[in-house]
């Protein structure tokens, strides 16, 4: 793959000065397609960093990394810019729950290179994944009283 464009200087100087911006934006493929990398974070089935098309949309986009996973919260969807747009914002908070429900793609913002989109866990779904842990620290309590108990 070769490289398309490069991060030229950015404008704010040293705003951005604590953290690497990516020196590749874009890069094509051998037939000429313009690809992108984006960050996909998250209540996925598979989260990662994904090569994919200019111009891919949310939607796409959780497609192939397999959906959101049950328990996502889908209301607060965030997604994080490299570089701010042209009005100076670096992040946007989505709700794709109507998207969800009736196919409505007004929320959908366009992906740029080097996005990360996280995909939050709700609290509830959070905190039946957490009753787990919390019946185990119960249980070695429960056993170590016994044993105590048994031995004093």
């Amino acid at each position: 793959m070769g490289l398309v464009f490069g991060q030229g200087p950015t404008e704010g100087g040293d705003r951005f000065s604590d953290f690497q911006i990516s020196s590749q934006n874009y890069l094509t493929d051998k037939k000429g397609n313009v690809l992108m990398h984006v960050n996909v974070w998250g209540t996925v089935k598979n989260p990662g960093r994904q090569l994919v098309y200019e111009g891919i949309d949310l939607a796409t986009l959780f497609s192939l990394v397999g959906g959101p996973m049950q328990g996502a919260n889908m209301k607060k969807v965030r997604l994080y810019r490299e570089i701010p747009d042209e009005d100076q914002k670096l992040t946007y908070i989505i709700n794709l729950e109507s998207f969800i429900k009736s196919g409505n793609r007004s929320e959908f913002i366009k992906i740029k290179p080097n996005d990360t989109i996280l995909i939050p866990q709700k609290l509830s779904s959070y905190m039946l994944n957490q009753i787990g842990t919390i019946n185990t620290i119960f249980s070695l309590l429960n056993l170590y009283f016994a044993i105590e108990s048994r031995y004093n």
